[in-house]
């Protein structure tokens, strides 16, 4: 992940209701939660299919 630099002589303090997920509109919320599944199950299955083609490279091999 991409981390951006920060000046210590700059920061922000962090608001007090920062990482409140009541802010978040319900929707919005459950469209996040869609995505993140969505984007867990792809990663699951790229996973797979890397083992299932290491293991064919292995069989050939």
């Amino acid at each position: 992940a991409h981390r951006a630099a920060v000046d210590p002589a700059h920061q922000r303090p962090a608001a007090p209701d920062a990482g409140d997920p009541s802010r978040i509109p319900a929707d919005a919320q459950a469209a996040f939660d869609d995505y993140r599944t969505q984007a867990r199950e792809t990663a699951s299955a790229v996973q797979d299919a890397a083992i299932r083609r290491a293991r064919a490279e292995r069989t050939a091999a």
